[in-house]
């Protein structure tokens, strides 16, 4: 009679990974628990972050669009007074300058005030008391330069500036003064100017020669005239001439009183010292158009043309 073994399992042996993954499973199970506990807690704390931060720039938003509602109304009120008074004959040549500077250093950035300028000079210069004909331009001449002054101030970092000192031909040395003639100048001088455009992966270098000939001056009235010619090449290669001929004074504000360029690019010529018979001081002011005054829009062109390069 055959006697039966018993059955004794078979007891597997477990190398050293089976035991890893028995000791890691519990693990991974709480690694997956505090995983998904954090995430939930960061995510919540983000959100809430990115919706008080929300909240508190729509508040911002809201308050600065009132300010600047309230400022605009104030600013259009001030603006109907002034000028209202400035164009009545009954007031004084010092009331009137009073009133432009409110003006003027209220709405330098949005207003051409060149004419109002020039409006007084001519009032200034009817003026019979010496004396006061002298005070009052000093005051008009010191006003239009503080303004010039905070238009470029505005500009720095974004306009590239060259100064050109325009000098007198010797035959104007003997000139009696009020007799307001027109001289003839023969001067010219040229600056350069560069600014880069990336279109994908290809850089555009835009270079500006800019050429200044003084043709002629009045000393009484402390103006030049002068033609501006502006060469544009892209990557040295010729695009345009644009030509301009006109005046400048002390009344010309880069901001507003500007030459238009392509690529929407302005070009500004400012006189800022009138020396007779020293020289003329003169700088020559180059920036975006971004950088001109409210009144100034770009054209739709050039914004559809930026908006295909920042793609």
């Amino acid at each position: 009679m055959d006697i039966k073994e018993p059955l004794v399992p078979k007891i597997e042996k477990r190398d050293a990974w089976d035991k890893i993954q028995i000791v890691m499973q519990p693990i991974g199970g709480l690694i997956t628990a505090l995983t998904i506990a954090l995430v939930s807690y960061f995510g919540s704390d983000y959100l809430n972050n990115k919706q008080n931060n929300d909240s508190k720039i729509r508040l911002y938003t809201e308050l600065m669009s009132s300010r600047e509602q309230a400022e605009s109304a104030l600013r259009k009120d001030m603006f109907n007074s002034i000028l209202g008074t400035i164009l009545k004959d009954s007031h004084s040549l010092d009331e009137n300058i009073l009133q432009l500077e409110l003006l003027a250093y209220n709405f330098h950035e949005s207003l051409n005030l060149m004419p109002l300028f020039v409006y007084l000079d001519r009032q200034i210069a009817a003026e019979k008391n010496i004396q006061l004909k002298e005070t009052y331009r000093k005051r008009l001449y010191k006003m239009a330069g503080d303004v010039i002054s905070k238009q470029i101030s505005s500009l720095e970092g974004a306009a590239a500036m060259e100064t050109m000192f325009i000098t007198f031909p010797g035959d104007s040395i003997g000139y009696k003064p009020g007799s307001s003639q027109e001289l003839a100048m023969d001067w010219k001088d040229s600056k350069v100017f560069y600014d880069t455009i990336q279109d994908g992966n290809l850089i555009n270098v835009y270079k500006r020669v800019v050429f200044l000939k003084a043709l002629g001056f009045n000393i009484d009235e402390k103006r030049v005239n002068v033609r501006l010619d502006i060469e544009t090449s892209v990557n040295d290669k010729f695009i345009n001439m644009v030509t301009q001929e006109f005046t400048i004074d002390y009344f010309q504000f880069p901001m507003i009183d500007n030459t238009r360029l392509s690529n929407d690019m302005r070009c500004a010529v400012v006189m800022r010292d009138f020396d007779f018979p020293n020289f003329i001081e003169v700088d020559i002011l180059y920036f975006p158009g971004s950088r001109s005054s409210l009144k100034e829009k770009p054209y739709y062109d050039e914004v559809v043309k930026k908006l295909l390069m920042d793609k």
